[in-house]
């Protein structure tokens, strides 16, 4: 007799369907951010059910159920009663895509229950970024600081402004990243398990020689190329309220995130180069589309340089 997902023994739970999908997921490569927010929406998606007391096991989700669950305070509002961002229902809806199709691509559900969810993309903002001026007063004013928590900041906000690395990359790297002689760093890619080296010019590299002097003496055990004041490895946290401290102190009047420091660097690059390629490169971009925004950013400043005409 041949087995459907109703008659299956034990039926598969929606919890443990959850923590199958977790595992693949995992074993798929995907990025800590990703299997985090696709379990936490999941997870609303089980509450959801389990505050009705209906669907024990998957097989029991009914298209009606999961429209229920969409359009409930739950998915679509915030804990304050807001309603979510654009992005945050499309994530949600990502997550519901990709956990329904792998249930019926294993034959524990008979339809694809989110096949037909649409994702409504929303018009991508210009970023927040520095000028080069800014840029620069923002380096030369951490520079001229002395002491050990000076150096490594140097060191940190030298490496997004000339590299372009993710947050997550840069608080991962280790000491046996760093390779000067070869003039590149390798980078473990938050996104996945890849590794990738970036390219340490001159400038970086007399930054980073002048930062591994000050790092060599610290007591510490951790291979982490920089370190908290508790000589732990540091946080993105930690990095971005130095990023904060250092921005008021250079009286750099705008509020940026460190992932405005890659930002400001994909910006510049193509400023310099004009080729989105090398930009594309630059980011390890996976679509040339996502590369594309930089070209208003471009058009922006070419026009603010026609005014001053």
């Amino acid at each position: 007799m041949e087995t459907t997902p109703a008659t299956q023994n034990p039926p598969l739970t929606l919890r443990r369907a959850i923590e199958l999908f977790e595992t693949k997921l995992r074993a798929d490569g995907r990025s800590p951010h990703t299997v985090s927010s696709y379990l936490r929406d999941l997870g609303q998606m089980e509450r959801f059910f389990a505050d009705r007391s209906v669907c024990p096991a998957v097989y029991g989700i009914t298209p009606e159920a999961l429209n229920d669950f969409l359009v409930s305070p739950l998915a679509a509002l915030t804990p304050v009663g807001q309603p979510k961002a654009k992005i945050s229902v499309n994530r949600a809806k990502c997550a519901l895509r990709a956990f329904f199709s792998w249930l019926y691509a294993n034959g524990h559900i008979k339809t694809n229950l989110a096949a037909g969810l649409k994702i409504t993309r929303a018009e991508r903002k210009p970023p927040t970024y520095l000028t080069e001026a800014e840029a620069k007063r923002l380096l030369k004013t951490i520079q001229t600081r002395t002491g050990g928590t000076a150096r490594r900041d140097a060191a940190i906000f030298d490496l997004f402004l000339k590299t372009g690395i993710r947050l997550q990359e840069l608080v991962n790297l280790d000491m046996d990243d760093i390779r000067l002689d070869e003039k590149r760093l390798i980078v473990r890619h938050s996104k996945g398990d890849r590794q990738a080296a970036k390219f340490l010019n001159t400038a970086l590299r007399q930054t980073m020689k002048k930062y591994l002097t000050e790092r060599k003496k610290a007591p510490s055990g951790s291979p982490a190329l920089f370190l908290s004041n508790r000589n732990e490895r540091i946080s993105p946290r930690q990095i971005a309220f130095r990023l904060d401290y250092w921005m008021k102190e250079a009286g750099v009047a705008k509020k940026l995130s460190p992932h405005g420091l890659r930002h400001t660097f994909a910006t510049s690059l193509f400023t310099k180069c004009n080729d989105l390629l090398v930009v594309q490169r630059a980011l390890d971009h996976k679509s040339l589309e996502t590369t594309q925004i930089y070209t208003h950013i471009s058009d922006e400043r070419f026009q603010e340089a026609l005014e001053c005409l």
